[in-house]
């Protein structure tokens, strides 16, 4: 206790000075009088004075960086193995950085931006970001509208059964509620009849003891014509009726007779149109002509036509037009005939938020006929946007956008490289007529099954002129085919490709309650240009009042068979 006490008496010999422990000046004041005697006490006190005088120097400039607010902000001295000094974390050792192997999927888990890009919140939800879970949106309109793409073009890639239409359907859900009319023009399965109906919008059958086309039918830009008021404005539009007409009778021949139509026989159409709408033919807009009628007035044979075909007389002029009248007569007659040379049975109605037309009951095996009325519906659905923007122009009606889906687009480049051409008018146009176009197939290989090279490369150009692609489950052949037109990365390459493999079946796949869809069903890659930046993967999953109304159920017809698991009981 006297021990304690005495210590405890006894005057402090250190003090803080910014941080440092230094002498007090008692304490220092005895050591340098401890320092001048001679021996080990001596050495030791100018030890001791030397290290002193280090520290005062240190608490010197410590003091110069501190603030007037008494806080030290002073730095450590950074070393290779970190901050030395108060306050620092030097490592004495330095351990190696952990490395690990493992799957892309593992791989994934823990460093989840392996493959990805921004996602920006424009547009119609599509579904979740495949990796970060982030909600993505898109259409084509909003996109462009914002900047994000050059031309309002959307092209769906993936093989049968992934959600093509699912997510066509989806972009055609969000275009009706952002205030734009929809354009289903030849919906073959049907997959847009259900869906339109539940928006509202306007469903017009074809084919067989069902409804009729009438390919010479103005449609709706013919209908406008009265109503305008402006005659220049009146020329033009007429003018481009009657190029429509000639163009939809033109490509028709050239499905039955399998090859193009001759120049001069493109100036027979156009010739023995305007004799139709002359004021004495008794046709007009409002009641337009059959081809039957186009074929009689061409077969006649009138003096003007003579001299449009460059004949002298009647015999010379019905040898050169046999070929013509041969293949409108293929028209009139047979199964064309059945769906062609009659009224329409239903004009278009553009008030309505959305139009379908259910070409479903034309046989699958007639692909010439089904070819045929879906350029002629494309050609009448282009022809109502028109319609709408002549009436625009005039003043007469509000602007207003389309969002046209030309589904299966197969099946018309599938009858021949002569139908290239035809569909390739059709597709450049829709950024002046303020249109949004998204176009369906398989697989790229069906825009190259031509033999001809300028064919090949004018139906890739559906693809590369789409300015936003987007590419469900594919194969590894087709991955690379679509790597020539867009940029993917070796890691897409592998993600599209691992969605279109099948899981591995397995006994619990006879449990109907543990019955899933396919891994890669409902995923796509979204590409918006050629470089070789990341896309944006996502997966599209049903709302529940998408599940309710069962608008994206296409396999409705296997609905009365039981589950595979009830049947193998």
């Amino acid at each position: 206790m006297k021990a304690r006490r005495a210590n405890a008496s006894r005057p402090a010999r250190i003090e803080i000075v910014a941080g440092v422990r230094v002498l007090t000046s008692q304490a220092r004041a005895a050591v340098e009088a401890a320092a001048a005697r001679p021996g080990l006490r001596g050495w030791r006190a100018r030890l001791a004075i030397s290290s002193d005088d280090h520290r005062r120097a240190t608490a010197a400039r410590r003091a110069e960086d501190i603030g007037g607010d008494g806080f030290d902000r002073s730095l450590t001295t950074l070393t290779d193995r970190g901050y030395r000094g108060l306050g620092g974390g030097r490592a004495a050792v330095v351990a190696a950085t952990p490395e690990w192997r493992a799957t892309t999927v593992q791989v994934a888990g823990l460093w989840p931006f392996s493959v990805g890009a921004s996602a920006p919140t424009v547009g119609t939800p599509v579904g979740a970001h495949y990796i970060t879970g982030a909600p993505v949106h898109f259409d084509p309109m909003s996109w462009f509208l914002r900047g994000y793409i050059t031309a309002p073009i959307a092209f769906v890639l993936a093989l049968n059964g992934f959600g093509k239409s699912s997510l066509i359907r989806r972009m055609v859900t969000g275009a009706v509620a952002a205030g734009e009319t929809v354009l289903c023009m030849g919906d073959t399965k049907p997959d847009y009849r259900d869906l339109v109906e539940r928006l509202g919008g306007q469903v017009v059958d074809v084919g067989y003891g069902h409804g009729t086309l009438n390919p010479l039918d103005v449609g709706a830009l013919g209908a406008v014509v009265s109503r305008l008021t402006d005659p220049d404005q009146r020329r033009q539009v007429t003018a481009r009726v009657e190029a429509g007409q000639v163009n939809i009778v033109a490509g028709l021949i050239e499905l039955v007779r399998g090859s193009a139509v001759a120049d001069y026989e493109e100036v027979l159409i156009a010739a023995g149109l305007r004799k139709l709408y002359s004021p004495t033919s008794g046709f007009s807009y409002e009641r337009p002509p059959l081809l039957s009628d186009l074929l009689e007035v061409i077969s006649g044979g009138a003096e003007q036509l003579r001299r449009f075909a460059e004949e002298d007389d009647s015999s010379a002029y019905r040898a050169s037009t046999k070929t013509l009248r041969r293949s409108l007569r293929a028209l009139v007659e047979g199964p064309f005939g059945a769906i062609f040379n009659a009224p329409s049975a239903t004009r278009l109605d553009l008030a309505s938020p959305a139009v379908c037309i259910d070409v479903s009951r034309i046989p699958e095996g007639d692909t010439k006929l089904l070819a045929a009325v879906l350029m002629v519906c494309w050609s009448e659905g282009f022809g109502a946007v028109a319609a709408a923007h002549a009436l625009a122009d005039a003043g007469l009606a509000p602007p207003r956008t389309f969002e046209v889906v030309m589904d299966e687009i197969w099946r018309v480049l599938g009858v021949g490289e002569f139908m290239v051409d035809r569909v390739d008018a059709l597709t450049r146009l829709n950024r002046g007529l303020g249109t949004g176009l998204i176009m369906c197939s398989h697989t790229i290989k069906d825009l190259a099954a031509f033999d001809s090279a300028a064919a090949q490369a004018k139906a890739l150009g559906f693809f590369e002129r789409s300015r936003a692609k987007l590419i469900g489950p594919v194969g590894p052949e087709e991955i690379n085919r679509i790597r020539n037109a867009v940029g993917i990365t070796d890691t897409e390459k592998l993600l599209v490709t691992s969605w279109a493999a099948p899981r591995p079946p397995s006994d619990d796949d006879l449990d109907p309650s543990r019955r899933e869809t396919p891994p890669g069903t409902g995923c796509f890659l979204l590409k918006t240009g050629e470089a070789a930046e990341p896309g944006i993967p996502f997966r599209m999953v049903f709302t529940p009042s998408e599940r309710e109304t069962d608008v994206h159920n296409t396999n409705r017809r296997f609905d009365h068979l039981p589950a595979v698991g009830e049947a193998s009981r």
